[in-house]
């Protein structure tokens, strides 16, 4: 991937930051959600579809992820079965050894997640996880997006505290957005990858690959380090995550004949 370097004001074509949300945050916080007193982004308010959203650890780091199914016939100690959705390139380094962790907003922790069906080229993942009581799916959206639709991106780029201050913000898609990617004048920063990307009714339209191009946006962490950040935001459409579902039903449809036949 190419990299540039530009300065702030060579962006001045993306809108301030409006400070909306649901919840007030402590000051504190709100320094925590990375980029917020940046002009980049146009932030979107706090809702609950938001609570989905999970951090990604695996041998390669960490990313984002957001849990899309959850199977209420199958429960497990404290929870369910469930799925979660991420970028391909977050978990590829886990080589079936189902070495992947999810963390979700509530603090708890599901360990040996597994992959259940990915698409290298396509850069989407599909996990299976221990989902606890309490935790949302948010689910994948029947169409796909198209030039113009007003989407929301969301992620833990930067480090952002998972608890308090994911980033989420919104975006039009724009060409050539196609039939398996979207493309939005917006950028990221690392750590967003396999984020979501939900249209206006809080499903999930795409997952976060990256961008094309990095330049210094002047980012810091919560902790004063600088984060180069990565424009235009580039995602998965919803074909490619409809077909890793329909894969994982194919698989359990089969697997279920085969139990009842013996």
């Amino acid at each position: 991937m190419g990299q540039i370097s530009r300065t702030p004001s060579h962006h001045s074509r993306f809108a301030f930051a409006i400070l909306c949300s649901c919840i007030l945050l402590s000051s504190s916080q709100a320094n925590a959600q990375v980029g917020k007193n940046s002009g980049l982004w146009k932030w979107t308010p706090i809702a609950e579809h938001h609570h989905s959203i999970v951090e990604i650890h695996s041998a390669g780091g960490v990313g984002t992820g957001v849990v899309v199914e959850i199977d209420e016939t199958k429960p497990l100690k404290g929870g369910h079965e469930g799925y979660v959705l991420t970028a391909w390139h977050v978990v590829q380094d886990d080589n079936g050894e189902g070495l992947v962790k999810v963390k979700f907003r509530n603090g708890k922790r599901a360990k040996k997640c597994r992959i259940v069906h990915a698409d290298e080229h396509k850069d989407v993942a599909l996990l299976w996880v221990w989902v606890p009581d309490g935790v949302p799916a948010s689910p994948v959206a029947t169409d796909s997006i198209q030039g113009g639709d007003e989407l929301e991106f969301a992620g833990l780029g930067g480090g952002s505290n998972l608890s308090c201050c994911i980033r989420h913000f919104s975006a039009t898609a724009s060409t050539p957005s196609s039939l398996e990617k979207i493309f939005a004048d917006v950028p990221l920063l690392p750590g967003d990858s396999g984020g979501p990307v939900f249209n206006e009714k809080h499903e999930v339209v795409g997952i976060i690959s990256g961008g094309w191009f990095w330049f210094n946006s002047g980012i810091t962490t919560p902790t004063g380090t600088s984060i180069r950040t990565t424009w235009p935001a580039r995602a998965s459409n919803v074909g490619p995550l409809q077909t890793l579902i329909s894969k994982k039903n194919e698989k359990l449809a089969s697997t279920e004949a085969v139990n009842k036949k013996f």
